[in-house]
């Protein structure tokens, strides 16, 4: 079972395509093996065979992750509120949740104003140079921080554990955490957090915006951002104010 979660994941957007040999050499395993893996993936409709005998992602993934995305609770509840924000100032809205010690966006809305990003339903991204991320990390500090490899993206990406430690805590106590073209250079994001019922933070919310339209705004973003983070929260059953609910 793991060697066949190996070869699906071998399968990503830079690598849509394997042949049997290639993808041997890329995992290291037997010809024979991966061989047997494809063909029985290919049966269960996982992956396809093409006419020349490669292999690709069959519509078998593609049924499975529309079933997970839509029995997914949280994109079904913020769906709605990223939509208002996104028609409301023109710009691109993400939901993002923490893996391993980086964001996958679980949902993006684009406005009219928006930009191309590279973004997508379930791309990773290094969590020490996003907005979402760092919400992310700021209340899960024990588990993650220590173990992060701050590769830089930009030139402004925070590379010293130190300095992002520093962050970290401010984002904490100010509620609200930005990657100011850290991830991409020109792009300003803001981010807040998303709680679930036991005030537990679950994933995080963000606006995307050239840096210039951003400065702009950014005071009003920042009160927008929070207000969407609190209302998916309330429909996530979290209410700020109850005792029988903690923070994290």
């Amino acid at each position: 079972m793991s060697k066949g979660m190996e070869v699906l994941r071998a399968f990503t957007i830079e690598n849509c395509e394997w042949g049997v040999r290639e993808l041997a050499e890329h995992l290291g395993y037997p010809r024979s093996t991966v061989q047997m893996l494809l063909r029985t993936l290919a049966e269960t409709g996982l992956l396809i065979q093409t006419p020349n005998r490669r292999y690709r992602l069959g519509w078998g993934t593609f049924e499975l992750a529309g079933v997970f995305l839509a029995q997914l609770e949280l994109r079904k509840v913020a769906l709605p509120v990223m939509e208002n924000l996104a028609d409301s100032i023109g710009e691109i809205v993400h939901l993002g949740v923490l893996d391993l010690g980086q964001v996958i966006y679980v949902e993006k809305v684009e406005g009219r104003k928006s930009i191309p990003l590279i973004t997508r339903l379930g791309l990773r991204y290094p969590a020490h140079c996003t907005g979402i991320g760092k919400i992310l990390l700021a209340h899960n500090r024990e588990k993650y921080e220590m173990k992060l490899a701050l590769t830089p993206l930009t030139s402004k990406t925070i590379v010293d554990m130190k300095t992002l430690q520093e962050e970290l805590a401010q984002i904490q106590n100010e509620g609200v955490a930005y990657d100011r073209e850290e991830a991409v250079i020109g792009l300003t994001c803001i981010a807040a957090p998303i709680r679930d019922y036991t005030g537990k933070v679950v994933a995080g919310i963000s606006i995307s915006a050239p840096t210039i339209r951003f400065m702009q705004r950014e005071k009003q973003w920042a009160q927008m951002i929070r207000q969407a983070a609190e209302e998916i929260s309330e429909e996530m059953g979290f209410f700020r104010n109850a005792n029988v609910f903690r923070k994290s």
